[in-house]
């Protein structure tokens, strides 16, 4: 019997008038990459703009390989993955791989041994690298898909390649964009049966997880169990969303039956956009375009 492979459909693709894919020398990369969804972000360094972006979904239940697959069938597609060189490549992984270590107890050598405490670890399929967060004084551990890191070895050779967390660019997102407050500020993030929700109070990192859920009643649970550990007010205190949420959704409505003051992100500041994004939703692709505050 022949199993099917899923198939990716485009779900946004917006170009700026001046973009020139020739002048990547001069440009930044950005891959979001998980099993069920590939999006591509270029940024124009001398201009510090972002100039161009793809999505890809898959349409049905798909797998890392899968994934990887379609990244190599993309180079027929896309100029964005022709070989080429690039100022800089960062690749933002997607997956619950990941521990967060206060940096006074970071030990280099220890990194697998901190993933196994929350993560089963696949030494054959995975490779363990490590981001620091010097603001918030910690190290963020992950792993990254062994055949991804063979792929874009192989792709962007001559071009510096680096690994990101997805909560490494959502931290390092929503610290860039939050103001000091003396209560907790709840940041929730929303993908595809995952949500990852992020409590800052003073700038400071007071929790960070990411929650598959496959419901509205499972999603509400896990913001509901932060808000009560956190002492936060549903009442009372701002929830920011970003990500894969619509106005008329039912993550939406469950939301604001049970939080009063609900807001969509919106863009990071310090970044330019080119006015060719003014047609996407302001709070999609925060985790794509946070990548870029991932120093």
């Amino acid at each position: 019997m022949t199993t099917s492979v899923p198939a990716f459909r485009q779900t946004q693709r917006v170009l700026d008038d001046a973009f020139d894919p020739s002048s990547s020398a001069s440009a930044h990369l950005y891959i979001s990459f998980g099993a069920h969804r590939i999006r591509l972000g270029v940024l124009d360094a001398q201009r510090n703009k972002f100039v161009a972006l793809e999505d890809y979904e898959a349409e049905s239940p798909s797998s890392v390989e899968n994934a990887i697959s379609q990244l190599q069938q993309l180079r027929t597609v896309t100029p964005l993955l022709e070989e080429r060189k690039w100022q800089q490549v960062r690749i933002g992984i997607k997956n619950q791989q990941f521990t967060l270590i206060p940096e006074a107890l970071f030990d280099l050598n220890a990194r697998e041994e901190y993933l196994k405490l929350n993560a089963v670890v696949e030494p054959d399929l995975e490779v363990v690298h490590h981001h620091e967060h010097p603001r918030l004084e910690l190290i963020n551990v992950f792993t990254v898909p062994a055949s991804l890191q063979a792929w874009s070895g192989a792709q962007f050779q001559g071009s510096p390649v680096e690994y990101v967390h997805q909560t490494s660019a959502l931290m390092e997102g929503i610290l860039h964009m939050a103001e000091r407050s003396s209560r907790p500020q709840l940041f929730i993030y929303v993908d595809k049966n995952y949500v990852t929700l992020v409590v800052l109070q003073g700038l400071k990192l007071e929790f960070c997880n990411s929650f598959f859920f496959t419901s509205s009643e499972d999603f509400i649970y896990y913001v509901l169990f932060v808000l009560q550990e956190k002492k936060m007010n549903p009442d009372q205190d701002q929830v920011t969303v970003w990500g894969e949420l619509l106005l008329d959704s039912k993550l939406h409505e469950v939301l604001r039956t049970y939080i009063r003051h609900v807001q969509f992100g919106k863009k990071p500041t310090g970044v330019g956009f080119s006015y060719r994004f003014d047609t996407l939703f302001n709070h999609r692709n925060f985790d794509l375009y946070s990548l870029h505050f991932c120093d």
